[in-house]
């Protein structure tokens, strides 16, 4: 059978797994589905009770979710970025005019459409709080060294806020609280090894978001 015939007999099934996805482009899924299809068919080996149809909705539901998700991935760190341009650019006025500014006035400081900045904060809070809630920046609540400048009080401020629970204690308790990995695990009644891990992966995440 040729390419054409396999694809041409299978559309209806790609089109069908495909209206389970929301926001990228039909033919860009139907071209991921494509190859999950092409996958199936390069690795199917009949036995004679497995359909070829049920056996290729795995690889092509697999291609379009990867898709979907690569493609989320990368409007969040979009959004993240100019997120992060906002908060800055917001305790920066705020040290400015002694007052919290509006969203007018950091879409005009920007240069940027208000209704671009306000879509960036709605997502962007949306995107931090899929981790946990919290109500004020950290770079408002936290003691931070006087010799680190503003900006890196902040990009390591909202660094935090990605972190897990376990991550951001730990982490605090190290760089702010200046705590031993050895009184932390006490005090979480923890291994030494996990306290490690935890600060370990906190760490990586907290730089990956600032090299952003």
């Amino acid at each position: 059978m040729t390419i054409e015939n396999i694809i041409k007999n299978n559309t209806n099934l790609i089109y069908k797994i495909a209206s389970k996805f929301y926001g990228v482009e039909s033919e860009d899924l139907f071209q991921a589905g494509v190859l999950g299809l092409l996958k199936a068919y390069k690795n199917y080996h009949s036995n004679g009770t497995t359909k070829f149809s049920t056996y290729a909705y795995e690889y092509i539901y697999g291609e379009m979710y990867t898709l979907v998700n690569n493609r989320a991935m990368k409007i969040n760190k979009d959004i993240l970025k100019l997120y992060r341009v906002i908060e800055k650019t917001r305790f920066s006025l705020a040290q400015k005019y002694n007052r919290v500014p509006n969203n007018n006035e950091i879409a005009a400081f920007l240069e940027l459409p208000l209704g671009q900045i306000e879509d960036a904060i709605l997502a962007g809070k949306e995107i931090m709080s899929l981790d946990f809630e919290q109500e004020m920046p950290y770079y408002e609540t936290l003691k931070v060294d006087e010799k680190v400048n503003l900006d890196d009080q902040i990009l390591i401020s909202e660094g935090l806020e990605l972190l897990t629970s376990d991550e951001k204690e730990i982490i605090k308790a190290r760089y702010y609280e200046d705590m031993t990995q050895s009184e932390i695990a006490k005090k979480l009644a923890m291994t030494q090894v996990m306290v490690s891990r935890y600060e370990k992966k906190g760490l990586n995440k907290m730089q990956q978001f600032m090299s952003l």
